[in-house]
């Protein structure tokens, strides 16, 4: 589907193949963020997105699956997005979001922990903006970003 011919990791299609290491990458990730509470807590989401929203995985050959995405491509909102540790800023993120706004064909939007800095920082340096939710959010857990 997609290559990055410099950092030789590859975007796919999900495959139920793909649960196991994306449920590694997602507890992984989910692990530090301590104002989070258990992973348990949010896998159920995250299974129900596999199935019933667009899924995409990263891979690269000899690491296998480094990062993941899940987009209801309906209305371009992006479930989840984690990319394993190692892997970060290496574009495997922004390759991600690029194929899914692809298939969406319109902006897409997301919500990021406040907490999480460095993804809300990596998000404004790629042209996402925040913006104002008609619905109430819980005051300082999320902020809603919207795709250029």
């Amino acid at each position: 589907m997609y290559k990055h011919a410099g950092a030789g990791w590859t975007i796919r299609p999900f495959t139920r193949n793909d649960r196991i290491p994306c449920l590694r990458i997602f507890s992984d990730c989910l692990r530090a963020f301590p104002w989070r509470s258990e992973t348990q807590a949010y896998l159920p989401a995250l299974q129900n997105a596999f199935v019933a929203s667009r899924a995409l995985v990263a891979a690269e050959p000899s690491a296998g699956v480094v990062g993941f995405l899940t987009v209801q491509v309906r209305n371009g909102y992006v479930d989840h997005l984690f990319v394993q540790e190692d892997w970060r800023l290496c574009g495997v993120g922004r390759g991600l979001l690029e194929i899914a706004r692809s298939e969406a064909a319109k902006p897409l939007i997301l919500d990021v922990d406040m907490q999480n800095v460095a993804a809300r920082r990596a998000y404004e340096k790629m042209g996402w903006q925040v913006v104002v939710d008609a619905k109430p959010m819980r005051p300082g857990q999320q902020v809603r970003l919207i795709s250029p």
